[in-house]
């Protein structure tokens, strides 16, 4: 029996959305390709992810137009990748609220003025959309130095 229902034929856009979006490892493959990382061997390491089945996640994720594969043996996100970004961010926002004080350790900031984002996709100090042109993450998974996103991602 199948782990999830198959929506991908479906009209509903939020549904649709979640067959290509809700797995965990996708979100997490995201993450890291907004992180800089393309390459499959640089994805294994950051996530942790076995051969197989960060194999069939990229092939789902390339199917699904969300990534290409690229000259360089890596791959890019397409428009479509890029514009999974809002999500990750609603995603980092949600567990600050929910529990401000645990060890989630992404902050989003605004590029351009530095202000801690307090929406998914625009600052609300410089009214500046929160694209990979003008996001910063902070991770403390790496050092917790504030650092561009890979806007050619």
């Amino acid at each position: 029996m199948p782990l999830r229902s198959d929506w991908s034929s479906t009209t509903c856009p939020i549904a649709h959305a979640a067959d290509v979006l809700a797995d965990p490892w996708v979100l997490v493959l995201l993450r890291e390709f907004f992180s800089g990382r393309t390459r499959f061997d640089e994805l294994r390491s950051a996530t942790g992810a076995a051969d197989s089945v960060l194999a069939r996640r990229l092939k789902a994720m390339e199917a699904a137009g969300v990534l290409t594969r690229v000259d360089t043996g890596g791959y890019a996100l397409t428009a479509a990748g890029r514009a999974t970004l809002p999500i990750l961010h609603a995603y980092a926002r949600f567990t600050r609220e929910v529990d401000p004080e645990g060890p989630w350790g992404l902050t989003v900031s605004c590029a351009r003025c530095g202000t801690v984002a307090e929406s998914a996709d625009w600052c609300t100090h410089c009214d500046a959309v929160l694209d990979a042109d003008a996001a910063m993450w902070s991770r403390r998974s790496m050092g917790g130095a504030p650092f561009t996103l890979a806007a050619s991602a």
